[in-house]
């Protein structure tokens, strides 16, 4: 892990790790019953999100998911998240590791954990407190902060987000972008030509995959990153469909830069040209 870090900060990479705190493993080590989220009573099924869709089980009170790689997991209370923070980031340190910014993962994309063990009762805002405990440590002791999807309380305490959902039975409409373009970069991701081409229209920033790539899309992630650099800390200013059929749409941000997506070509045309 030392060289890896060494490694990257010698070519001019940042360093991030993915971290997940809210996962609660029970063939961890550090797993302990007693600090898991519990529900309010034993009824099936369980509340807890999102194992509703990921299959899930309950032993009593306590919500169960099997669904990762890492077997069956409860959920870790959120106040106890910075603890297994500071305590993973103590041992690099100790090592002379020293990321520039983490990603913690679901922050922004699962609902606050209420807890109703009797040991540490938990409400929804003291479990958003602790979240947010977490993303003040990382921003005063590593840098960049980062997590999955930018709920509107993360606007505060985040640099950048990931665009998360589809939207194949929806118009999407960027209201999140109209309001929080200038505030967070969101990232796109590269599973298909559509996904980068929104990314495009919103001013994003993309995400290279770690699977070989092939000359139209890296011409999509090169024109992302040239329009980034452009409109990146600018307000997203207006959003248009032209037509009635939903099929292209525009948007336009600060400095007077329009982006056009036209759904039925799958092209872009940005004014001016970049």
């Amino acid at each position: 892990m030392k060289q890896l870090a060494d490694t990257l900060r010698e070519i001019g990479y940042l360093f991030t790790l993915h971290d997940q705190y809210r996962d609660y493993y029970l063939d961890a080590p550090s797993y302990d019953a007693q600090f898991a989220v519990r529900e309010e009573d034993s009824r099936l099924p369980p509340q807890a999100f999102p194992g509703s869709r990921f299959g899930d089980s309950k032993e009593g009170t306590l919500p169960l998911m099997r669904h990762w790689d890492g077997g069956y997991q409860a959920y870790l209370n959120n106040r106890f998240w910075l603890g297994h923070l500071l305590k993973n980031y103590q041992l690099f340190f100790d090592h002379s590791i020293r990321p520039q910014g983490i990603y913690l993962d679901v922050f922004g994309y699962v609902p606050p954990d209420e807890d109703f063990n009797p040991e540490h009762p938990t409400t929804r805002t003291e479990a958003l407190a602790g979240r947010a405990a977490c993303l003040n440590w990382s921003r005063h002791n590593l840098g960049i902060v980062a997590t999955e999807a930018g709920a509107d309380w993360l606007i505060p305490y985040v640099d950048v987000i990931n665009q998360s959902g589809g939207g194949s039975k929806a118009i999407l409409v960027p209201l999140y972008n109209l309001v929080y373009h200038d505030a967070v970069i969101i990232s796109y991701g590269a599973r298909d030509q559509q996904s980068l081409l929104r990314g495009i229209l919103n001013g994003g920033v993309p995400e290279l995959p770690i699977t070989t790539t092939d000359d139209q899309t890296l011409g999509l992630m090169r024109v992302m990153m040239a329009l980034h650099k452009r409109v990146g800390l600018l307000e997203m200013t207006k959003h248009e469909f032209l037509g009635e059929n939903y099929r292209k749409e525009r948007t336009t941000f600060a400095d007077g830069t329009t982006v056009t997506v036209d759904w039925d070509q799958n092209s872009v045309i940005i004014n001016p040209q970049l």
